[in-house]
This record gives structure tokens, sequence and C-alpha cells, in this order.
């Protein structure tokens, strides 16, 4: 419960002007929840009950700081007293399916990652066997860190462009969208660029770098990478719609990224390319 009202609560508190106090938001109920960790699971010895309960009170903290900007120290949006009136009501549920409606892109970028993890796990366990699937393991791991950063850049544009779109300044949504494209590229290409230049360092941190599932994840991740700099800029494109009450565009983007392109791909292309579809991994015999 937490959780998601810290969520929720970050959203606005970005949009009432204060981005640092949302990052310590998000910074001091991560390093709280590490600290309590070790001290729960080592020294109390507390084992799964600790981990749990140090989760639950650094989810806490967050949702308390969020609260206390709320009541006390945020400038323009405040909680407000809930009408009952019929009209008032009437008009609650009309925005809360509004936001529902604009939020479905945001919900399918989520669901994206699992679609990719279920049809790779499906197709590598069919075509290359268990090695493939470890192979494919690493790189599901580092696949977080790519989503993190295209909603990093969306989340940061949103609420400029948001507001701006709704004070009819155009210039400033313009420029704040070009920026924001701009930051997707550079960041997109360095991910990139990471991959393919590093990646026994990258596969070497989860797995001996001469197993066979190290050496298939190897010579795949150069190829897997390059679609980080399309699918950061992805994510940048759906919350620029997102911003201008866009919403079905937004939600055709999203679907095409992680259901109408990636789930016939992971079924058709094997099939026409052998698995080498799969990343060059013809190049390593199956055990």
């Amino acid at each position: 419960m937490f959780q998601i009202w810290c969520a929720i609560g970050l959203f606005i508190v970005r949009l009432d002007g204060s981005p640092k106090y949302a990052m310590w938001c998000n910074v001091l109920p991560g390093l709280l929840n590490v600290i309590l960790d070790y001290l729960f699971i080592f020294p109390l010895d507390m084992g799964v009950r600790g981990a749990a309960l140090a989760t639950f009170l650094s989810c806490m903290t967050g949702g308390v700081m969020v609260l206390v900007y709320l009541v006390f120290l945020a400038s323009d949006l405040r909680p407000a007293k809930l009408k009952i009136s019929l009209t008032s009501l009437r008009l609650t549920l009309r925005n809360i399916g509004y936001q529902c409606k604009i939020g479905i892109s945001a919900l399918l970028g989520e669901a994206t990652m699992g679609v990719l993890m279920l049809m790779g796990n499906l197709g590598f366990m069919r075509y290359i066997g268990n090695d493939g699937v470890g192979a494919f393991s690493i790189a599901c791991y580092y696949f977080p860190f790519a989503f993190m950063i295209g909603n990093a850049i969306a989340q940061s544009a949103q609420p400029i462009i948001s507001y701006n779109y709704g004070l009819g300044e155009r210039s400033r949504v313009v420029s704040t969208e070009k920026l924001a494209i701009i930051t997707a590229l550079i960041c997109g290409g360095a991910v990139t660029a990471s991959f393919s230049l590093l990646p026994e360092l990258m596969v070497g941190l989860f797995l001996d770098t001469h197993s066979e599932a190290a050496l298939i994840a190897i010579a795949g991740f150069p190829v897997y990478s390059t679609a980080f700099v399309f699918f950061i800029f992805n994510l940048t494109a759906i919350g620029y719609f997102q911003s201008i009450e866009k919403a079905l565009p937004a939600i055709i983007f999203a679907l095409l990224r992680g259901v109408i392109f990636l789930v016939p791909s992971f079924i058709i292309v094997p099939k026409l390319l052998g698995i080498n579809a799969y990343g060059l991994l013809s190049l390593f015999p199956r055990s």
C-alpha cells in the first residue's frame, strides 16, 4: 500500500515543482532498505521475515515523506476535501476514467517486460535449450535498467510538457520534447555501446565467461543491444503523447513495441534465419 501511495505521490510532488524532494523520496527509502536488510537478516538473524520487515519499513518511510510534503510543504497541489454531491462524484469518476485511459500505455510498457521474458524463455528453450535460457536470463537482468533510463527521461519531461501544454506554451512544449529526444538518443547510444564493447565484463558479473551459456550471451549481447536506442526513444515518445493528452498514439506505440512486433518476431524470425536469429548462437554447439 505504501509503495503504491509513494509511486502516485511522487508524480504530484514533481508536478508541484519539487523534483529534488521527489528524488530523496526514492533515495532515502532505498538506502534504508539496504541498511535494515543487513541489520535484520545478519545481526538480528531474522531471515526472510527480517527482509520483509525491512522492505515494509522502507516503503512506509517513502510514503510518509510524500504525505508530509503534500500536507505541510506543497506550494500548489494540496489534498482537498472530497465533495459528496452527485455532480462532484460524477466528475470524479469521469476524471479517474480519463486518467486510466491516458495511463493504459504506461501499463502496457510495464507489461512489455513480462511479454519479452515469457516469449524469450519459450523461444530459447525450444531452439537452444537450458544454456540458451541461461544466456537470455542475463539479458533480462539488464533489460529493466534500460527501461528505467527511458522511463526516467519520459517522466522528467512529462510535468514540464503537460504544464506548458495546459498553458498553451507550444514553444516550450516543443523545446522540452526536443531535449528529451536528444537525451534519449544519447543515453540509448551509451547503453548500446556498453553492451557492444563490454559484453564479457557485463556477462561475467553473473556467469563464468567460459561456460556455454556465457559464450552465447557474449555473442548475442551486441545484437540484443541495438534495440535499446529505439526502445528508450519509444518510451520518451509515449511519455510525450501522454503529456499532451493523446492517449491513442501512446497506446499504439506501446502495443507496437510490446506485442505487435515482439511476439511475431520471436515466432517467425527463428524459422526464417534459424538459431542465428537469437544472436549468433549457431557459433556454439549445443551440449
